[in-house]
Order: C-alpha cells, then structure tokens, then sequence
C-alpha cells in the first residue's frame, strides 16, 4: 500500500531527526497510520535492536503489524532473546518499584527493564505516549530511564496532551537538552503557566476550562517542540464525513423516577466543587449514567436493572440495519451482557472485545468482523476496544453509554472512521438523560477529566431549584 503524503513528510523529518541521535513524535490523530510510520522507520534505520512500549491491549497488534508490512522480522514479547530484532512489551510491565518497596521477584518490571537497557535498543518506540504525563509517576520515571539507554527515539499519540503541563514529561525524551525542558517540573510550570493560589502553585483557567499561559514561556516551549514534531488534522486524508445523529430515548416512568432520585441524592451528597474530589464526582455521577442504560450498581456491588428502554432503542437501530455490519461501544459490561442476550435472542451474529477477550481472541474477532460476509454486530467495551483494531467494514457505530474520556472516545471513533473508510459512516449517539447530553457537550469540547466533572457538577448546581421545587411539591 502506497503512503499517503502527509505519511512521507512525517517519516522523513521523524528520520532526520533520529540521525542525530535526538527524538521525534508523530501526532496523527488515531487510524492515520502511526503504526506503520514506525515500522518504516524501523527498517530505514536498519534497526536490529528495536523496544516497542505500548498499551497492553496493543502487544500482540505491533507482531501482527510487524509480520505484515516486514515479513521476517523476529518479534518477541517482554524479554529480548539472542535471535530476536523487536521486543514489544507494555508501560506497566517495565514499570520500577518503589525503593525500599521489598519486590524481589525476578520477573519485576526492575528485573524487564535492565534487561532491556542492558540491550541497548538502536530504537525506542513509546505508542500512545499519553500514557506518560505525570512527572512523579513510576511509569514515567520507567520510561526516562528507558529512553537514557536507547539511541532513538520515537513518540507518537493521536491524543498527546489536555494541557501544556502534560509536554514536560514527554519532551524530556524527546529533546532533553533544551533549557526549557532540562528544568524542574516546578521551574517549567512557573515559566510557561500563570499561577495563583495561597502558595502560588495552582495553574489559572478560564471559565471554558482552558489554561492561562505566559507569552514569553509558551513562545519558549512551541519552539522547543515544533522541530521535533509533526502534526497532522484527520481532514488530510479526505475521508468520507461521517452522517452523525443523536438518538432521544425516552426512559419509563420506573426508569426516570429511578434516576431522578438519584441526582436529587447526587445533588445533596456532593461535597464542594473542588479539585481534590473531582475523581469522586466523576465516579458518583457514573450511577446517572447508569441508570440511563436501564440499571445500577447497588451498595452490595450488585447489578440492578431498572428497564430496557435504552436496550429497545438500540436493537431497534441494529434490526434496522439487518443488512449491515454494526458497531456498538459501551461503557459498562451490563451493557455487553444484555445486548449479548438480544442478539441471541435474534439469532443475529455477533463478537465481543472486552477486558476478558485474550489477544487471540481479539485478532479473531477482528478478522471475522473484517474479512467475511455477514451482517455482524461488535460490541466493544471503550478500554479494551477503543484502540489497536480496525473496524472500517462497519456502516454505522451507536455509542451505547458515553465515557467522560475524550481519549477513549476519540480513540473507539477511530476505529470505524480511519484509513480505509470508503463510506458515509452513521454514528448514532443514544441519549436518554441530561447527563447523557452533558456528556457529549464535554466530549465534543474536548473536557479533559477534571473538567468533566465540573461541568457535570455545575450543571447539577444550577438545575438544583429544579430538584429541590419537586421535591417540596411531591411533598
């Protein structure tokens, strides 16, 4: 297969740069080929030492890759062997305990990665290098002394940062000589953001949700980054736009009573929007979402469903499309089981990619959705399907229940919608409550996590005369 363009001019600056023994990252947005980039310049190198780091569902995806595009080249997995040319293995298996920890098993990610640096890879390829930000996580700290005994190296992300603080971590690998990026985390934050606060350490936002920065340090670190990078918009590869509709499910009368007990309880349990208890908002307004789908967690960790009306829509929408190949994302495995036992129930084909499908297992289905005739239907589970699969064969993609991910979702959309598109993909998007809207808004705008949370808490805040009006008129 040809390359596109934009894939030459990557691949050649990307080269130039690892000539000169500095690092380079390909920001294609997700299904532009990145894989591929990397292969290639794997073999214009003539790498015989290559490390691949990618996330775990991504392993057996760069064998399969590397056995396509260069046949013959010996990949293994985790541990470099004598005869081999590629190792492939994930952040968290290189991961390095803590000091003092007491881990003292051989096959510790300690134990991974000095046999790894003891390699001496020609070439570093970190896929998905968002999955490295923090700069006081262990696999970040994993990942600098990875790259400190690697010759070149290559990042790439579709998806490479919420926020200007997020490029430390990765520039560091990337370009450690420059001053901007040879200081402290907290030097760099101190000339690039503004700051405030009691002690003058939170990063100032606007009321959209966006960072103030300093003129002259944002200057400093667009120049420090802008020749080690390319950069790519989707739209460069005129793929056919994608029809998309926002689907209204109307929940019954159980289902709406249900959830709306529950945002009353959200509403009054919440404590105060703070930054320390975003996560929390996020994980306690997930039961919205939840009972949106026609069930929730109890307090004994067990399943209860509420109704089907968001279930009935879909397979409405499937048995509409009894001719074609359909993809449907969902969030939680209760959304799985049930759509599952639907499918049976119709007889109609299907294959599942979740946490619990083995590698194999997911080439497989892959391969069934991607290779034969039928009218099948892939349920994927965000985490475990939203990247390394190729999905283009779909007609239409019906997100089921909404992550708060904006990476995730980007990423699951990717799958359908990439390379090899050659039709009108119809997305549908089944949206059953306010939160369900709040979602996609945040989605769309691009809501890191915090930021989600805010606006789903603001959003609670501001209807909570609503609540309160009802209950005192119930009452």
């Amino acid at each position: 297969m040809p390359l596109f363009d934009y894939q030459k001019d990557g691949i050649v600056a990307a080269f130039n740069k690892l000539r000169e023994a500095q690092g380079f990252y390909l920001q294609w947005k997700p299904g532009m080929g990145k894989t591929l980039g990397a292969i290639a310049l794997h073999r214009m190198l003539h790498s015989q030492r290559t490390v691949v780091v990618a996330p775990v569902v991504a392993q057996g995806v760069w064998a399969r890759e590397f056995a396509k595009w260069l046949p013959g080249t010996r990949v293994v997995l985790d541990t470099p062997s004598e005869d081999c040319d590629v190792v492939v293995t994930t952040y968290d298996k290189i991961k390095d305990p803590k000091p003092g920890s007491g881990r003292t098993q051989r096959w510790t990610g300690h134990d991974r990665l000095n046999r790894l640096l003891a390699w001496q890879p020609t070439l570093l390829v970190l896929d998905e290098a968002q999955y490295f930000k923090s700069p006081v996580a262990l696999r970040t700290r994993s990942i600098w002394k990875l790259a400190a005994g690697a010759e070149n190296k290559l990042l790439m992300s579709g998806t490479p940062a919420h926020s200007p603080m997020d490029w430390w971590a990765q520039f560091r690998v990337i370009n450690p000589t420059a001053p901007i990026f040879r200081q402290t985390f907290k030097e760099f934050r101190a000339e690039v953001m503004v700051l405030a606060g009691p002690n003058g350490n939170w990063a100032m936002r606007s009321k959209n949700g966006s960072y103030y920065t300093k003129e002259d340090g944002w200057k400093k670190l667009v120049m420090s980054m802008a020749p080690f990078t390319h950069a790519v918009a989707k739209e460069v590869l005129q793929l056919p736009e994608p029809l998309v509709t926002e689907v209204p499910v109307e929940l019954s009368k159980a289902e709406q009573r249900a959830y709306d007990d529950m945002r009353d309880y959200l509403r009054t349990e919440l404590p105060d929007d703070t930054e320390a208890d975003a996560q929390i908002v996020l994980t306690q307004i997930m039961r919205l979402v939840q009972l949106g789908a026609g069930f929730v967690t109890d307090t004994d960790g067990n399943i209860q469903y509420t109704g089907t009306s968001k279930l009935d829509a879909c397979m409405e929408l499937i048995d509409q499309r009894d001719e074609e190949k359909v993809v449907v994302a969902c969030r939680f495995k209760p959304d799985i089981a049930r759509l599952k036992a639907e499918l049976e129930k119709r007889g109609r084909a299907y294959r599942v990619i979740d946490g619990s499908v083995s590698q194999h297992g997911r080439t497989e289905a892959e391969d069934w959705f991607q290779t034969q005739e039928h009218n099948g239907v892939m349920l994927l589970n965000y985490q475990a399907g939203g990247v390394a699969i190729t999905l283009t064969k779909a007609s239409s993609l019906i997100y089921y229940t909404l992550t708060p991910s904006v990476i995730q979702w980007e990423q699951t959309g990717a799958r359908v919608h990439r390379i090899g598109t050659t039709t009108n993909v119809n997305i549908y998007y089944l949206q059953a409550t306010d939160q369900d809207d709040q979602l996609l808004a945040g989605l769309k705008a691009g809501a890191s996590l915090v930021d989600m949370a805010r606006l789903l808490l603001k959003y609670l805040k501001r209807t909570d005369g609503v609540y309160k009006g009802k209950k005192e008129a119930a009452a």
